[in-house]
């Protein structure tokens, strides 16, 4: 491939690239900005600032957690791991106007500090949004290891 036409086909990648991530909407970008928030607060072990975004009537699991019972296993999260890791993988939002359902793979790693993470879960998840005073809340999330 000459010059002339890798820098054409360089430029129409770069192109596409741009034009993907300008063709979120606004509201979906909030939401992808509260997931990275959220993200954040995890893994600097900040369940509270974690816990904002989640809604006051959460379920979990079926059913298994509500709020408190999130925030709980958060918490001993936290205690047990020195150093929190969360890598989020193939992630699909779908937008249903103030509504949204989030899927991912989340790999969570936890450790003692140290360079290497002392354990580490990849999970499928499924989760429901909704866009409420201006932020989006965690509904519903459904999350099983993936074995």
């Amino acid at each position: 491939m000459d010059f002339s036409r890798f820098s054409r086909l360089l430029s129409l990648l770069v192109l596409l690239a741009v034009a993907s991530a300008c063709s979120r909407s606004p509201t979906e970008q909030a939401l992808r900005n509260q997931l990275d928030a959220m993200q954040e607060a995890a893994e600097q072990r900040e369940m509270g600032e974690f816990m904002d975004g989640v809604a006051d009537d959460f379920v979990g699991n079926s059913s298994e957690f509500d709020r408190e019972g999130l925030q709980r296993l958060l918490r001993v999260i936290a205690l047990r791991h020195q150093s929190i890791g969360v890598t989020r993988m193939a992630l699909d939002v779908e937008m249903h106007g103030d509504r949204a359902v989030v899927r991912m793979q989340i790999l969570v790693t936890g450790g003692s500090g140290g360079l290497i993470p002392d354990q580490g879960q990849l999970f499928d998840t499924e989760s429901a949004w909704r866009f409420v005073d201006g932020e989006w809340q965690l509904g519903s999330a459904q999350w099983k290891p993936v074995r």
